[in-house]
């Protein structure tokens, strides 16, 4: 589509820059959009997203977007994509458009082209990366420059508006870049999020699915048929969405990257929906603790946590020394045999001594208490000594061999079917939470299932380890069954 735009701008009549921002003439004028490009190009908003499927000319919109106010305005534009071919590839499509804007305005002065480059690091791979910064310098002293920005944090700094393309791919969840670089906004600006969607655990689901305070435009296949656009084959001809569609072969990506649906979660263990779900009753009791190295032990730190009648502790503990996570989640058994998540206890690089104190704190708040932990290579000698203390019919020692991770799966994926397992809220600041069971992801069937660690976005330091903590907790249910008569009022 870009394209035949631009080769029919040479040969078409222009207007003004008035007439090329008239209601119903942009279409007319030397830079020609389809209907949901014009909805879009003309969108005052703030925060705007475009939620296109493939080729829908996402790029092409947002880049005539920016070049239209930097030429009306003077102010300065940075496209943020991931790779330095995104980068080129959206800052051509600027550069062309910016010609036919030049002719169109029959302005003096010059479009130029300005370059130079720099390194990235990219702390998650350590490497250092050649980057090159591309810069349009428009007439009137607006500028469009495209930044490869992998890692962030090298484009803090910088003051004007922004165009996030294919945001949904960003690393993390997006969540990184859009807590360093929207700031380059304060003043006014504009912030322009264009992707095809991916899972629901990064920050564009986020911004997707609120439409009080951001402007989205969806717009999927059928939605562009119906507005004129056409799809071809290979020969050229025209041919239609049910014969495309077959020609592709795959439902799933379909409905991802044609019909623009957040179906990242064909593959997680646990659906985000069950996952929102579980935290619909709100917080509860819940509390997080952070322990650091060093952080020294403080006996009285779950005085508050109360066990009452009918009620039972329920405790999983993931285990790590360096490196990783050490996490305990601590489910409290409800009389209606539901579970609540009421204590998260995170450990960075603590003494083993300090997690045992940890540990035995919450089993010896309850006689009934339960709890099961990690006994693979480094928690094995921590978890010898829980058993030992609290006896098999109060602590199991679990071995991760694939399966048992299948019997933990199990568990939790029950667990949320049944709505028995509540979280608090899926919401900052608990989140992190949700996004550590959803990265969970599954392959094969239930007779060859293997589970797979994907980062949490929330959560750096963190392979699952909250998810698997809370999915002990789920094992230890099974140890003991008391009587609710002999359960500590």
């Amino acid at each position: 589509m870009e394209r035949r735009v631009i080769d029919e701008a040479k040969t078409t009549g222009g207007t003004d820059l008035a007439a090329l921002n008239a209601p119903g003439d942009l279409g007319k004028g030397i830079v020609r959009l389809h209907p949901w490009q014009e909805r879009f190009f003309r969108d005052p908003a703030r925060v705007t997203l475009a939620i296109w499927h493939r080729q829908a000319g996402k790029d092409f919109a947002a880049a005539a977007k920016a070049v239209d106010d930097a030429f009306r305005t003077g102010r300065d534009w940075y496209i943020v994509s991931l790779t330095q071919r995104q980068a080129d590839a959206t800052f051509d499509k600027a550069k062309r458009i910016a010609e036919c804007f030049k002719r169109l305005l029959k302005r003096k002065g010059e479009v130029t082209l300005d370059a130079h480059d720099y390194n990235e690091w990219d702390a998650e791979i350590k490497e250092n990366f050649r980057q090159t910064a591309r810069t349009l310098c428009l007439p009137g002293g607006g500028t469009v420059t495209a930044l490869p920005g992998r890692n962030p944090d090298t484009l803090a700094g910088l003051t004007g508006s922004v165009i996030f393309t294919e945001f949904g791919l960003m690393p993390r969840g997006g969540y990184d870049h859009w807590r360093v670089i929207f700031p380059l906004s304060t003043r006014g600006y504009q912030v322009l999020v264009i992707s095809t969607p991916r899972g629901k655990n990064t920050k564009l689901y986020d911004l997707a699915s609120n439409r009080e305070d951001y402007s989205v435009h969806v717009q999927t296949i059928l939605d562009s048929v119906r507005e004129g656009f056409v799809l071809y084959d290979n020969a050229g001809r025209p041919t239609t969405v049910e014969t495309f569609k077959r020609l592709y072969g795959d439902d799933a990506g379909w409905t991802r990257e044609y019909m623009c649906e957040f179906t990242g979660d064909l593959e997680a263990l646990l659906k985000w929906g069950q996952l929102e779900a579980a935290g619909a009753d709100g917080p509860g009791e819940f509390e997080v603790y952070e322990i650091t190295r060093g952080a020294g032990w403080r006996a009285d730190l779950f005085a508050n946590l109360a066990v009452g009648r009918g009620e039972r502790l329920e405790i999983g503990w993931d285990v790590a020394r360096r490196g990783n996570l050490s996490a305990v989640s601590v489910n409290k058994r409800l009389p209606d045999q539901r579970r609540r998540l009421v204590r998260l206890v995170l450990m960075r690089d603590c003494e083993f001594a300090l997690q045992r104190q940890v540990l035995s704190a919450l089993m010896d708040r309850s006689p009934s208490a339960v709890g099961a932990g990690d006994a693979t290579g480094l928690g094995m000698d921590s978890n010898e000594t829980l058993a030992l203390r609290y006896g098999e019919k109060r602590w199991r020692s679990c071995t991760f061999t694939q399966n048992f991770k299948r019997e933990l799966a199990s568990a939790l994926a029950t667990a949320f079917s049944d709505a028995a397992q509540l979280l608090p809220p899926a919401a900052d600041p608990w989140k992190f939470i949700h996004t550590d069971l959803y990265a969970i992801q599954k392959e094969g069937d239930d007779r060859n299932l293997s589970l797979l660690e994907t980062p949490n976005p929330l959560l750096a330091d963190s392979h699952c380890d909250v998810a698997y903590s809370l999915g002990l907790a789920r094992i230890a249910a099974a140890l003991a069954s008391v009587e609710m008569a002999c359960w500590t009022a």
